[in-house]
Formats: structure tokens, sequence, C-alpha cells
């Protein structure tokens, strides 16, 4: 049984993944494997990855056929034999020693659940953009998880079981599944971060994180208030299910609970009003739930904000002559 197992998604990743999948397998922890799971590339990324398995047995190949990010991620999990797994994204760079500083951690420390590291911006040939600085100690990290992500995804090793009894990641956060399970981790066990640069993260225009902000933003926002509602009651959505249709639910079961929205919650609402298809007696209901709740400049500059992003977003209608 390998000590770790590294799980990486990629999709028409051919460029990098070449020199993504060396850096792992150049690590000085060499009882490794690594999991390639190719979610319906329409490039060569799998024959590069099939062909660095020829020569080094301690990489598989899986196939995913475009189901997506979460269920890629998933099945990585699923096939894991370590007791430890490692996230590695199929464009970034692992510097030799960070798999081996992980483990180390682990070992040292039976209570941790997950654990990321801080990293290195790079540009599309490699070169250092800037430093990213993350919060290292677990009263800091929980703190900074109630406002945003405050762990590097391609750099996090984690517990292999305390991800699969958690559920692994759920779907309806796509964008953000790996928000939404660091904070159900939160509640079982410990985080931390290491804060050496371990990982090169390249920055590059066909990033995800680029081409789906908004939507990155909208998942985020229900992971953070789906972590709330689950002090008290169970999520009211399907959690495996499409994210509009769970965003639309989470908003219809908050407008109709009447309690006025906090200040810590105008944002989150916000951002998930945002989402297409959201009814309109819905998005007035919660408007005057924030008025009431949180009243605020911003509070009020919400309904037009709202307003007009829905009016430039509606396709105009053609007049018969």
């Amino acid at each position: 049984m390998p000590t770790v197992s590294v799980i990486m998604p990629v999709r028409d990743g051919a460029q990098y993944v070449g020199e993504a999948l060396q850096s792992i397998l150049d690590q000085d922890l060499a009882d490794i494997e690594v999991i390639v799971v190719d979610d319906g590339s329409c490039d060569n990324s799998a024959a590069i990855a099939t062909s660095i398995g020829g020569r080094d047995g301690r990489v598989k190949v899986v196939a995913n056929r475009g189901k997506g990010i979460v269920d890629a991620l998933n099945m990585g999990i699923a096939l894991a034999r370590a007791p430890l797994a490692a996230r590695m994204d199929c464009d970034d760079v692992s510097l030799s020693d960070r798999l081996r500083l992980q483990v180390a951690c682990f070992q040292a420390d039976a209570d941790l659940q997950l654990l990321g590291t801080a990293g290195l911006q790079i540009d599309r040939d490699g070169n250092p953009l800037r430093p990213i600085d993350v919060p290292a100690g677990n009263d800091q990290l929980r703190d900074a998880l109630a406002r945003y992500n405050p762990m590097l995804h391609p750099t996090v090793m984690f517990r292999t079981e305390a991800v699969r009894r958690a559920g692994g990641y759920r779907r309806a956060f796509t964008y953000a599944e790996d928000y939404d399970l660091w904070l159900r981790l939160s509640e079982t066990g410990k985080l931390a971060n290491i804060d050496a640069r371990l990982v090169k993260l390249r920055s590059h225009p066909g990033q995800v994180s680029r081409m789906k902000q908004d939507q990155q933003k909208a998942a985020a926002a229900l992971a953070r208030q789906s972590a709330l509602l689950r002090r008290n009651r169970a999520e009211p959505f399907d959690a495996n299910g499409q994210p509009a249709q769970a965003i639309a639910r989470f908003l219809a079961s908050r407008a109709a609970t009447g309690a006025g929205i906090s200040s810590l919650e105008r944002r989150d609402i916000e951002l998930l009003l945002r989402t297409a298809g959201i009814p309109m007696a819905v998005t007035c209901k919660l408007l005057f739930l924030a008025a009431v709740g949180a009243p605020s400049f911003r509070t009020l500059a919400l309904g037009p904000r709202l307003a007009w992003r829905r009016m430039i977003a509606r396709p105009a209608r053609i007049r018969p002559n």
C-alpha cells in the first residue's frame, strides 16, 4: 500500500500535464501512487499521462468521460489506496519535498485531517509572479474559513477516510467544491496550513477560476450559508444536484423563514441572487428582509443593482413588423 495517493484531474491540459506529473514523480517521497482522472479531454492529455505511466508504474490513468470536476475528484478518492491523499492540478508544479513534509505533519498529529501549503504564483511560461500566503494555525484558519476559502486546493493533503466519511466533494457546490468540503471537515477535525511555498500555481487565461468567477462566488456563498444551516437543521436542497437548482431552493427556503437578513448574510444573499432563474417574488422578499434585518446604504442600493443586472441579462424582444 502506498503512503500517499495523488489525485490529478485533467481536461485538455496537454500543454502542462507532463511537467505537473513529472514534478510528482520526482518527489523525494517515492512511496506514492498517482491517479490521473481524464475528464473527457479533447486533446492528447490522456495519451501524455499514459505514456509517462508506461515508464513509471506508479501512474494510473482512468477516464471520467466529461462528467465534471466533482465526479473526477470523487472517482480519484474512491480509487485511492493510501491512507493519505494529495491534490494536484494538471497545470501546477510541486516542489520535490512537498509530499514528504506534509506526510510528516500528519504523522506528528493524529487529529489533523486536512493540510495545505502556501504557494508561488507563476505565469504560463513558469516565471514567478507573486507569493501566495495562507493563514497557518488552526484558530486562524477557522476564523478565515467563515469568510473565505483560506486553503489552496492544489496544495492540500487529507486523510482519505475522513473525506469519504464526510461524503466527498458535492456537485451543488461546483467551482467552490473544495471550500464546501473544508467547511464540513472543520466540523469534525483539525485543519492546518504549512507556511512554506511548496507548490507553484500557474496562472493562465484558460483557468476555471477566471472563466467562471460569478459561479465560483455564488458557490462559495452557498457553502458559507450551508455551514451556518448545518448547526441547526438540514440543508434544504439536494447537495449532489445542479448548482442553480440548489441555490434557488436555498433562497426560497431562506425567504420563507421571514427572519431579517443579518449584515453577515447580506453579501452572500446578493451573490446568490445573481444566479439566473431566481423567481422575482423570492428576490423581492429577500430584498425586504435585507432592509428589515440590516438597513444600510448598501442594502438600499442592492435592489437597483440586481434589477439592472437582470435587465441587461434579459434577451431583447423582437417586435413584429
